[in-house]
């Protein structure tokens, strides 16, 4: 699975921050993207539904939001290989200063 780019780098910073803000009540209330990040092509990544191994496309990716139901496993390397950069919490947000390459979700059934 990978994730397609929806929007231009100009309006990034705002939406991140709008979706940070609006936390995982108003996420879920809305239909749309349940995680997003800004990759190094400077553009914002939105995945909606992700499960399993998600390569993050316009790699390293940074400045995630996660409104998912779980945790967000980010990873250095494609294909959820290499060091583990970070965990982001269901409904939550993080800056990443060292991008990832990929990003882990639970398998729900």
């Amino acid at each position: 699975m990978r994730i397609n780019g929806t929007l231009r780098a100009a309006a990034a910073p705002v939406l991140l921050l709008a979706a940070a803000a609006a936390g995982a009540g108003s996420a879920a209330a809305a239909p749309g993207p349940e995680f997003q990040y800004v990759g190094a092509d400077d553009r914002v990544h939105a995945a909606t539904r992700p499960a399993g191994c998600v390569e993050a496309v316009g790699a390293p990716g940074t400045g995630v939001v996660n409104h998912t139901a779980g945790e967000a496993v980010l990873y250095r390397g494609p294909g959820c290989t290499g060091a583990v950069l970070g965990r982001v919490p269901a409904g939550g947000s993080a800056p990443t200063s060292a991008g990832f390459g990929s990003v882990e979700f639970a398998v729900t059934r």
